[in-house]
């Protein structure tokens, strides 16, 4: 396993306190290795929420899902990060959030209560795992902060353009001489901004008019992002 799948992704300066890679290695020693398929569902809402998770290889989408079956997409996660941590923090029984794998994905798991036995037992490795979590807790309210105030400012064309630019910011992305090409459905558009699959078209459709991409099945390549 290469070291580089292993080493934490938030935040990009380097900060003595975070998790090494040899701090990872020893957590990942003490948990269950899982490997999931592509579009996966990991837990549901009302799932108990008793386990944590790392994200060894893959990418996975955290999902707040309503009566009616309709989703939103909360956001991605990838390797470096952990997810299902807010049952460690938060007295909550269950999950209220799906996590659903995007691609195939290798997951380190381990149950709250194991954790905190080895939290206890190894100080010095809780402290650097707890700040490492608390890292990307930060950043993933400061996402959920912007993505609220798109849905209260913005229209659905500005808010799928914005979102656009941030999918150009994750590793599946790739670099094209006109910017970034990214694979992206309508319907996982439509599920990251709050709108109905058919108007992600038609904002795809103008945007592509407009010249500021260019846009066939699922391949979007998003100008002027490099």
């Amino acid at each position: 396993m290469g070291v580089e799948l292993l080493r934490p992704v938030m935040p990009r300066i380097h900060n003595p306190l975070l998790a090494d890679a040899a701090t990872i290695d020893r957590f990942i020693s003490h948990c269950h290795r899982r490997r999931y398929p592509a579009r996966t569902d990991v837990f549901h809402p009302g799932d108990p929420a008793d386990t944590l998770y790392y994200i060894i290889s893959g990418s996975v989408s955290i999902i707040a899902t309503e009566d009616n079956d309709r989703e939103l997409v909360l956001g991605y996660s990838g390797p470096g990060e952990f997810v299902g941590e807010m049952g460690l923090f938060v007295a909550s029984q269950h999950r209220d959030v799906a996590l659903r794998t995007r691609t195939a994905c290798d997951l380190a798991e381990i149950s709250y209560e194991r954790l905190q036995a080895l939290l206890l037992a190894q100080p010095g490795d809780a402290a650097r795992l707890l700040y490492s979590i608390g890292a990307q807790i930060s950043k993933r309210l400061l996402d959920t902060s912007r993505k609220a105030g798109r849905l209260a400012f913005l229209d659905v064309s500005d808010r799928i353009y914005r979102t656009l630019f941030d999918l150009a910011k994750e590793p599946e992305s790739m670099s094209h001489p006109m910017g970034t090409q990214l694979r992206v459905s309508r319907q996982e558009l439509a599920r990251l901004v709050g709108c109905s699959r058919e108007m992600a078209g038609r904002v795809l459709k103008k945007l592509q008019a407009d010249g500021k991409l260019h846009a066939r099945g699922k391949t979007v390549v998003v100008y002027g992002t490099r």
